[in-house]
């Protein structure tokens, strides 16, 4: 048995994990305030789980940042404080257990490839920015130094726009495929068209939020159907990149957005199979991810 913690921006998840299913579960508020808190509350979270099923042979750790996977090192961090911090060190050394550190989508990724018997899969979280990972032989692919596998900064567009997140890229999957993208578009398409029904969802804070966009086209709302269009054309463009790149068995779709599949997955694959080389693409399944809101832990 070995412990799962999956941190994220809200929560920490810590599970008891034998093979793929989780024996076990406790998740707390994350503490954002500064390193030293996030810290704790990641101790004291692992510390409640050993407490309820026992001191475990390992820890695994996936957290939203760049990770230098010889070191357990963060390198970069966008919405949790931790750049620079030696994290499987400092955990390790807090446990007293050993620690293995790695980025949450990468979990994600292993987790489906394992809880479907895939040996080579890749994965997109489409939610706030776009995270990956890819599978390939069963084992998790990070590049030479772990940091690799950043499949939501691959261009699509050298002069789109710029990325929502923190890279200098412009075009790139995460300027088009990302929720903070999915509200930029709806909220320029509100402000060019004052009588439209989105211009009547523009919030207090002058846009067009994430929720309101799916609801408006879930209700049939052209312009916002149109906003999904453009966001499925691109993503199509992108699966169809993955699928020539690294050949998978199966790409799997996750993150928060996923579950508005119904307004774009349909376009996405269409315009995947006219770009993608068809004896790589008639091998390929693209889906949504069935790992579900364990997949973090056990990945990790």
């Amino acid at each position: 048995m070995v412990l799962g913690v999956d941190v994220g921006g809200t929560k920490v998840a810590v599970a008891a994990v034998d093979g793929v299913t989780v024996r076990d579960s406790v998740e707390q508020p994350t503490r954002l305030e500064s390193t030293e808190a996030l810290l704790d509350g990641i101790e004291q979270t692992v510390r409640l789980m050993i407490e309820s099923v026992g001191e475990p042979e390992a820890v695994g750790v996936g957290v939203p940042s760049q990770i230098h996977y010889a070191t357990g090192t963060v390198e970069t961090s966008v919405n949790i404080p931790l750049a620079g911090v030696p994290l499987r060190e400092e955990l390790g050394r807090r446990l007293g257990l050993p620690v293995f550190v790695d980025n949450d989508a990468n979990c994600a990724a292993l987790a489906e490839a394992h809880t479907l018997g895939e040996d080579n899969l890749v994965m997109l979280t489409l939610g706030t920015g776009v995270g990956g990972g890819v599978v390939i032989g069963g084992m998790t692919f990070r590049g030479a130094h772990g940091l690799g596998a950043e499949l939501g900064h691959f261009t699509l567009n050298p002069d789109g726009p710029p990325c929502p997140g923190k890279c200098p890229n412009r075009g790139c999957i995460e300027a088009y495929c990302s929720g903070q993208a999915l509200e930029r578009d709806a909220t320029e398409l509100a402000r060019d068209k004052s009588g439209s029904g989105l211009a009547k969802r523009l919030g207090e804070d002058g846009k067009v939020s994430g929720r309101e966009v799916v609801a408006a086209a879930e209700e049939g709302d052209p312009d916002a159907l149109l906003v999904f269009d453009n966001f499925g054309r691109m993503l199509g463009v992108a699966l169809a990149g993955y699928v020539n790149v690294f050949e998978p068995d199966r790409v799997a779709l996750g993150g928060g957005l996923s579950r508005a599949s119904d307004l774009f997955l349909e376009r996405a694959v269409q315009e995947a199979s006219t770009r993608a080389l068809p004896a790589l693409w008639r091998r390929a399944t693209i889906a949504l991810a069935e790992g579900g809101a364990d997949a973090g832990a056990i990945g990790a």
